[in-house]
């Protein structure tokens, strides 16, 4: 048999080095190729791995020429797997309710708070596993990602077993996960109603009721509260979010004031403050103060009667009723509000030349110490200065935060709309910016704006 040279074979390997391919060229008639020397070819090709020497073999004694085949297969490598945990609760809050297929809105939806039980295994950890190298066709070493571990979970509430794999709950009560913590606080729970027999609830967390808030019962909390029945004539307060899925009757004495957001089913005769947003399906003759959004837009829901003051806008579906009943909503800037900007204003100029004047008297102080040498660290009047300069600063810090809030809300104001998607009646006065325009006739689907000077209505645009 004559030796064929590296010419007469040609090698492909594939760009990912996964795969090595390989053509015989047609020999003379009187030659044959050698499995060895092709074999050796092959190599110095640089397919050095995974070879398939039956498919040589094959296209050999065969006599397959001039058709690539493939014969080399490398082996992959397989990433580790990250160490990852396995948690046993609910991480999905939803602060807004979710609208029915029919319109309607379901404030069952609204999950705010996750609740789990003592004993109950909160999370699981599962270890990492180890990558394993793969090769190229080309001989090349192919390195896998290797697992990493991660560290435990911190926080408070849980037990964590010697081998660290099981986190269990220590108390009932409310969890949270922030990073690679969780903490799990005492929640206050009442199944049934709070009246003035229970008494009221004054609670560092949140508070969960499962049935109705009678007239003259007070909750405070300074987590979330969550009603699941009516709230009469009642006072609640939270630090968080408000959620009243059974809605509020509050006989013109309720009270409900949010640092965050409230979302209710409805409310009647109640004075509602937030610092969020607002959401609910109606209110009737309500006294109504919102930082942020009114959103009283899903089908069928209204406002009739009382006062809406909302910030950055409000969206209704239906205003005022076909009587004419008064009903008052007011976006953007706010007089009341304007008023309190321009005192915050005056007592940071006062407290600041205040401290301004207390200064130059420490300052005197020590140089009096300087030119006579005398200790004056233990005198009454510096003293006093000292205290006095510390109380107002103080003073100055918190109309300085204040105010810088109300410029927060003031800023976020500009541009404010009230947006009708029905019908707004007769009777229904629309304020934006301190404009009022007066509403004489039934109109549907108007959008509200402020334009030059003056409070106009445009279509809705869909």
């Amino acid at each position: 048999m004559a030796e064929k040279t590296v010419e007469e074979l040609s090698v492909r390997i594939s760009q990912d080095d996964m795969k090595g391919f390989v053509s015989l060229r047609r020999p003379a008639d009187d030659q044959k190729y050698d499995f060895d020397m092709i074999m050796s070819k092959i190599a110095a090709k640089g397919l050095r791995y995974g070879v398939k020497e039956d498919v040589v073999r094959e296209m050999i004694e065969g006599e397959q020429y001039n058709h690539e085949r493939l014969v080399a297969v490398g082996t992959p490598s397989k990433d580790g797997i990250d160490g990852f945990f396995q948690l046993n609760f609910n991480l999905d809050f939803n602060t807004k309710p979710t609208i029915r297929p029919d319109g309607s809105v379901d404030y069952w939806s609204i999950h705010v708070v996750e609740i789990v039980e003592e004993g109950q295994v909160i999370a699981i950890y599962h270890e990492p596993v180890a990558g394993s190298n793969g090769m190229g066709v080309s001989g090349k070493m192919l390195i896998a990602k290797r697992g990493r571990p991660l560290p435990p979970l911190a926080g408070k509430g849980f037990t964590r077993s010697e081998d660290g794999k099981l986190y269990v709950a220590d108390i009932t009560g409310k969890i949270e996960k922030t990073g690679n913590r969780i903490q799990i606080s005492p929640v206050y729970e009442v199944y049934g109603n709070v009246d003035l027999k229970t008494g009221n609830i004054d609670f560092r967390g949140d508070v969960l009721i499962h049935g109705n808030v009678l007239t003259g019962a007070e909750i405070r909390a300074t987590g979330t509260v969550t009603i699941d029945g009516i709230v009469e004539a009642a006072r609640i307060e939270a630090e968080k979010d408000i959620v009243l899925r059974g809605g509020v009757l509050g006989k013109g004495r309720a009270f409900i004031y949010s640092k965050s957001n409230i979302s209710a089913k409805f409310i009647e005769y109640a004075t509602v403050k937030a610092e969020g947003f607002l959401e609910a399906s109606s209110a009737l003759d309500c006294n109504i103060e919102i930082y942020d959004k009114v959103l009283m837009n899903s089908l069928n829901s209204a406002v009739v009667g009382g006062h809406i003051y909302a910030a950055r806008g409000a969206e209704i579906y239906n205003c005022g009723n076909e009587s004419e009943m008064r009903t008052e909503i007011q976006v953007g800037m706010d007089k009341v509000m304007g008023a309190e900007v321009v005192t915050l204003q005056n007592i940071v100029r006062e407290k600041q030349a205040m401290i301004d004047k207390l200064n130059i008297g420490l300052k005197q102080f020590e140089e009096m110490a300087i030119e006579k040498g005398v200790d004056i660290s233990s005198d009454e009047r510096r003293v006093g200065l000292l205290r006095a300069r510390i109380a107002t600063q103080a003073e100055l810090a918190q109309a300085k935060e204040k105010l810088s809030y109300y410029d927060t809300i003031i800023e976020s104001s500009k541009g404010a709309t009230v947006c009708i998607m029905n019908n707004v009646h007769a009777g229904v006065n629309v304020t934006i910016d301190n404009i009022t325009a007066i509403v004489k006739d039934t109109q549907h689907s108007v959008q509200f704006i402020l334009r030059e000077g003056k409070v106009i209505m445009i279509p809705v645009e869909y």
